[in-house]
């Protein structure tokens, strides 16, 4: 089996998962039991393979779940499981390993998982474990990273570098507006007919909003993260002041 491999056995899969395991024919077992359940997988055999796959995939495209093995052959999953930790925080990890002793699985919680099976498994456990694990998990698509900043709109909540940030009700809708099509401009006036729809903004109104959104957004020992152009409108992208 070729490692760093999609199997595109479904169409519309309910889940995309990773799936890191040095034993290629309990791999392809697995991969196979999973597509049946609408389960797509993307397949590596070690330590580099997964970070390789993981980085392709983007912040965006990022997986609803992680299935890690302890022992690779390039290393030790619970650094790995740190290391994906840090590229896709949101997404939840489980460990699928033989090593059952207490200290192994308490580095694995420590370095992020939230699940842990131990060989030999049911495979229709594991599947119920995976769709348990993204059920608990925000929406992937109410959430939007930059440069430190962490959008949860479905919470409505935001962050940058660990400080909370409150922002007004008309704040939240341009920024919503910006997520939307960064890093892409967004012109003037789909901005007032966002903003106010039945009402006849004046300029200072316009760019009084986009002056406290911005300062709310950074601070000045931070990159700027609204970018003003003439003509072109206002861009949620990191950029120099």
């Amino acid at each position: 089996m070729t490692p760093l491999n999609k199997y595109p056995g479904n169409v519309n899969p309910t889940m995309i998962v990773l799936f890191v395991e040095d034993d290629s024919k309990l791999a392809q077992q697995t991969i196979n039991f999973l597509e049946n359940e609408n389960i797509e997988v993307d397949y590596a055999a070690s330590i580099r393979q997964a970070l390789a796959i993981s980085d392709n995939a983007g912040i965006d495209q990022g997986y609803d779940a992680i299935i890690l093995d302890m022992n690779l052959p390039d290393g030790n999953g619970v650094a790995l499981a740190k290391a994906l930790t840090e590229r896709q925080p949101q997404t939840p990890i489980l460990f699928l390993t033989g090593q059952s002793d207490l200290d192994d699985k308490l580095a694995a919680f420590e370095a992020g998982a939230l699940d842990y099976l131990t060989k030999p498994f049911a495979m229709a456990e594991l599947a119920i474990r995976l769709k348990l694990l993204a059920r608990k998990q925000p929406d992937k698509s109410d959430i939007f990273t930059l440069a430190g900043l962490e959008i949860n709109f479905s919470e409505k909540m935001i962050q940058r570098a660990g400080r909370a940030i409150t922002l007004s009700p008309q704040q939240w809708q341009l920024l919503a507006l910006l997520c939307r099509h960064s890093p892409a401009f967004v012109a003037k006036e789909t901005i007032l007919n966002n903003i106010w729809p039945d009402a006849d903004a004046s300029n200072d109104m316009y760019k009084s909003l986009i002056s406290r959104l911005r300062n709310n957004l950074s601070r000045k020992d931070e990159p700027g993260l609204l970018a003003i152009a003439p003509k072109q409108g206002v861009a949620l992208r990191e950029h120099s002041e």
